[in-house]
């Protein structure tokens, strides 16, 4: 067995930057990371999926590179709709792909095989996949021979929140065409949405995970947000391409 932590969503800013909604997230990350040294320092990896700063530069992506310091050779990162392609290119240089156009990964773990991808449109708060990552995606999983897991901030699907829905994946029938076209596909695992959710597509199955810092209402309408508390998700991928996941709040 392999475990895989994601977090997302973490919209921390600098020192003396807003709440977030009136949450500090900036403390409620420093819990997080407090309580995955206590119980996951282990971890095989490590995965944030985007929104890392919340419109900030790079002094707060190198400050979130050496917090998480103790798991720097299991760490992998991808952007979200808050996040600056450049200056993650910069800080997270060792630990993502050499591509000008994307703050992307591909890695394996215990069968499997994990793709992380940057769907950050600069200026937008809905996503797509940048540069040539649909050709490079497609040419990853047309050659599998091991189950796969996607990483991507924004969902290819809608989660039952109107207005958090029209801020998701430009291209989900492209995207849903891709995943049954290849059945290698059988995880894809996103943020965007501060919220759990879980879904099929095809043979794939989806899930959503809580922000580290403020949530979403689920199933509203309009903005509105959650009481419920931050969170993290596990994933615990076996050899034979089964998992189990589960979601903590703290």
């Amino acid at each position: 067995m392999a475990q895989i932590v994601q977090i997302t969503d973490i919209h921390l800013v600098g020192d003396d930057g807003p709440l977030l909604l009136e949450h500090d997230t900036r403390a409620a990350f420093l819990r997080i990371k407090d309580y995955l040294y206590q119980h996951h320092l282990n971890c095989e990896r490590l995965i944030v999926t985007g929104d890392l700063a919340h419109d900030e530069g790079e002094q707060v992506y190198q400050e979130l590179f050496d917090a998480l310091a103790p798991w720097h050779d299991r760490l992998r990162v991808i952007p979200g709709n808050h996040d600056a392609r450049m200056p993650m290119q910069k800080v997270f240089a060792p630990i993502i792909r050499d591509d000008h156009e994307s703050v992307s990964f591909q890695d394996e773990l215990n069968g499997w095989l994990l793709i992380g991808l940057d769907t950050l449109i600069e200026g937008a708060v809905e996503g797509d996949l940048a540069g040539q990552q649909w050709t490079w995606l497609r040419e990853f999983v047309s050659a599998a021979t091991k189950p796969v897991a996607i990483f991507m901030h924004h969902p290819p699907v809608f989660v039952g929140s109107r207005w958090v829905d029209e801020l998701s994946l430009t291209s989900l029938g492209v995207f849903s065409n891709l995943v049954e076209e290849f059945e290698q596909i059988k995880l894809v695992i996103c943020g965007h949405v501060h919220q759990e959710f879980q879904t099929k597509i095809f043979q794939a199955d989806v899930f959503t995970t809580p922000s580290t810092c403020v949530q979403f209402k689920p199933n509203s309408v309009d903005f509105a947000v959650d009481k419920s508390p931050p969170g993290l998700r596990i994933f615990n991928l076996h050899s034979d391409g089964t998992f189990e996941t589960e979601v903590i709040r703290l």
